[in-house]
């Protein structure tokens, strides 16, 4: 069963459902949940978001092989084949859009534009010949955040809307520094990840201004969901500490230190999010 695991990538996947789970509770603003409804939203997003993973991992194989960071993978070591991969992929991620339909239409819409902007428009269109593929592909990894949001309000999704996009202007930190600490592994596969073709400091200063936006949309949502003083004071603080870490960063970018900022930039998020649910019951 390992490399079935290993193939739905559990930490990332763990950190997407955090903000799906914690998008529902904001949207409810109460503890008082219908456990059925709560637990089918959730296998629905969890079935989507695993299965679009492993169709991922299916069609990134061959560039999975030349990077030492990616080559031990379950698909391009071997230890699970393409068609199992492809096989596996496609039952999840049908199960929970069908599961998703039994919650509410709108909710399985978000799910399947999460398989569109993932697989097609990021992995088949764009990663390997844009610089700026994840601008757009990064809305696949804000849909658990809108898919939360929205199991909850159907098409009221102004608030979802904020949810995803705090999420969605994380991605590039989360994706731009990792690509900087191992870019010697992307070159080797020929991807033009944006650091890689503008540089380390014009990549960095990006994810300022990304950050810095955050900030903005951070305070929205306080209007908007009518959280609580704690959650704006809380994720603005942290927030405000990541973009700092992010200007020293930029005016001396360095590749070792890159690692760093992505562990820092995944950490930085969860609070966001971990601070909401203080903003609901405090």
């Amino acid at each position: 069963m390992k490399p079935f695991i290993e193939v739905i990538k559990p930490k990332q996947t763990a950190l997407l459902m955090i903000t799906c789970v914690i998008a529902y509770l904001v949207a409810l603003r109460s503890l008082n949940i219908e456990i059925i409804h709560f637990t089918k939203s959730m296998i629905a997003t969890f079935l989507a978001v695993a299965g679009t993973t492993a169709l991922n991992m299916w069609l990134d194989r061959d560039i999975d092989a030349l990077m030492c960071r990616t080559r031990d993978r379950p698909v391009p070591s071997g230890k699970l084949s393409p068609r199992s991969c492809m096989i596996y992929g496609s039952t999840l991620f049908i199960l929970g859009f069908l599961i998703g339909l039994a919650v509410n239409f709108v909710l399985a819409i978000v799910l399947f534009l999460g398989l569109v902007f993932d697989i097609v428009i990021y992995t088949i269109l764009l990663k390997r010949k844009s610089p700026y593929s994840i601008v757009l592909g990064g809305f696949a990894g804000a849909m658990p955040a809108l898919a939360g949001w929205c199991a909850v309000k159907g098409t009221d999704i102004l608030g979802g809307l904020l949810l995803a996009t705090i999420v969605l202007l994380w991605i590039p930190a989360h994706i731009w520094y990792i690509t900087m600490h191992y870019e010697e592994d992307y070159k080797k596969a020929n991807i033009p990840m944006y650091p890689l073709v503008v540089g380390m400091e014009r990549a960095s200063w990006a994810i300022v201004f990304c950050t810095a936006l955050m900030l903005i949309v951070i305070a929205l949502l306080y209007i908007v969901a009518d959280l609580s003083i704690f959650y704006l004071a809380l994720s603005t603080i942290v927030v405000t500490h990541f973009l700092y870490k992010a200007v020293k960063f930029a005016k001396s970018p360095d590749r070792i230190k890159a690692k760093n900022m992505y562990k820092l930039a995944s950490v930085t998020l969860g609070i966001v999010y971990i601070s909401m649910l203080f903003g609901i019951f405090s």
